[in-house]
């Protein structure tokens, strides 16, 4: 975390950004000078976000390339900077345009049939659309309730959370198995991956959580949004729903380290599918290449290279 310190050697007045790191046992101060007299808060803020981002690209990453976490870091500056001349209506009107098009996306990969306008219908309008099934549209107004939720939620990542989100997922759908591990092996169709019985879920589940709290502050946060979703759907906890949930979790951890959520595209299901399975044996360099390579997409409103 990076603080304001003002120091007085004298008569002087000297303002210093101060970062403090812990490597094992051992603590490591980096300080940065950024002018003399009292500043503003405004100046303050905008420095400590410089800093922020060069620390974060001073670091070397796991998965993350060098250029990509550049181009991460200038879309969340450039997108912050859109949200600060957009207002509180400008906010409200991207969050109802890309929540819709979220749930969209993360259905129609699911298997969701409804069309783009058909979503938008049933949550802005409230109308359902001729010809659709009851249980697509209880699919729309769940993830939307389930995003709702993640919005006002300010706690941390935790079993407890992710079944809530779950129960949401499946309200109206398969109220019998809302909110609970599954107490049955599944399958994956058009796959050979072999999923964890269900007798280890909960301990899974367990470990998952566990590893979020070892590696929270250790990851870059893409990094730790897309292991944790990737993790998730390996351990597959729900009979219904993992798909989602795994998503909705991501996009959590982005929002919660205050970087911009990621909208997967159902046109790039085949990509991403692709980058899951190579999750399953543990490689998780090309999920994150591919979320990087969409976040691109996402905000190429703010961000064109």
């Amino acid at each position: 975390m990076v603080y304001h310190e003002i120091r007085k050697p004298g008569d002087a007045v000297q303002n210093y950004l101060v970062h403090n790191s812990r490597s094992g046992k051992k603590w490591k101060k980096i300080s940065k000078y950024i002018g003399k007299g009292n500043l503003s808060k405004k100046l303050v803020a905008e420095e400590i976000a410089k800093f922020s981002t060069e620390l974060k690209l001073a670091k070397t990453y796991k998965y993350l390339s060098k250029k990509d976490a550049e181009k991460t870091e200038e879309i969340k500056y450039k997108f912050d900077e859109y949200l600060k001349k957009a207002g509180k209506s400008g906010l409200e009107k991207f969050r109802e345009w890309f929540f819709t098009e979220l749930t969209y996306n993360s259905n129609a990969i699911e298997g969701n049939t409804l069309s783009l306008r058909d979503t938008s219908l049933i949550i802005t309008e409230g109308l359902i659309p001729k010809k659709a099934s009851l249980r697509e549209v209880y699919e729309v107004k769940n993830h939307k309730a389930a995003i709702d939720f993640l919005e006002d939620y300010r706690g941390d990542l935790n079993e407890q959370m992710i079944l809530k989100i779950h129960s949401f997922i499946l309200k109206d759908i398969d109220n019998e198995n809302a909110r609970k591990y599954r107490p049955i092996q599944v399958f994956i169709r058009g796959s050979d991956v072999v999923l964890p019985p269900p007798s280890i879920v909960p301990r899974l589940m367990r470990e998952l959580i566990k590893w979020y709290k070892e590696n929270k502050k250790k990851l870059h946060p893409l990094e730790l949004a897309a292991i944790i979703s990737m993790k998730f759907v390996t351990i597959h906890p729900f009979v219904d729903g993992n798909g989602r949930v795994s998503r909705l979790i991501m996009n959590f951890l982005l929002k919660k380290n205050k970087y911009p959520e990621i909208n997967i595209y159902f046109r790039d299901r085949p990509d991403y599918m692709d980058c899951v399975r190579d999750a399953n044996e543990k490689q998780y360099m090309n999920i994150i290449k591919f979320l990087v390579k969409t976040l691109g997409k996402n905000y190429s409103f703010v961000y064109v290279k």
